[in-house]
């Protein structure tokens, strides 16, 4: 009989403590899994769009929605997307269209439509932004 109780007692613990080691496994997992989806770096998106305030050159370019990494400089960002030029983190031809110091052609830009006033390379962009370079005379 005592066997019985023994071998019961024995038994119940065993099942007791094989439940406790599941949550356990449960919890490191989802631990791990949290850790490996903040480490995961997302894609984001951004439209470019330009407008050409000349009247010699009216050419227009393109929109396009780019595609980058969180943290990613405008000025990156254009140079995997556009033919550019710049000087000292600022943007001075796109796609052939440079500025014209004589005439006081310049680019600029907005960013959701707030004029921005650093350089290119100074400036992160975020998911779904909208960049609109203006090239102007001043």
């Amino acid at each position: 009989m005592k066997r019985i109780v023994i071998f019961s007692l024995l038994w119940l613990a065993g099942i007791g403590l094989s439940g406790c080691s599941e949550a356990t496994t449960q919890t490191t997992t989802t631990g791990s899994n949290q850790a490996t989806a903040s480490s995961v770096v997302k894609q984001q998106t951004a439209e470019i769009s330009f407008v050409n305030k000349t009247d010699a050159q009216p050419e227009q370019i393109p929109a396009k929605t780019v595609s980058f990494k969180e943290g990613t400089s405008l000025m990156e960002i254009m140079k995997e997307n556009f033919d550019l030029v710049e000087d000292k983190g600022m943007i001075t031809s796109i796609e052939g269209l440079a500025q014209d110091e004589a005439a006081g052609y310049y680019w600029t830009y907005t960013i959701n439509d707030e004029m921005v006033n650093t350089g290119a390379k100074d400036t992160s962009l975020t998911e779904k932004d909208r960049v609109v370079f203006t090239y102007e005379k001043f």
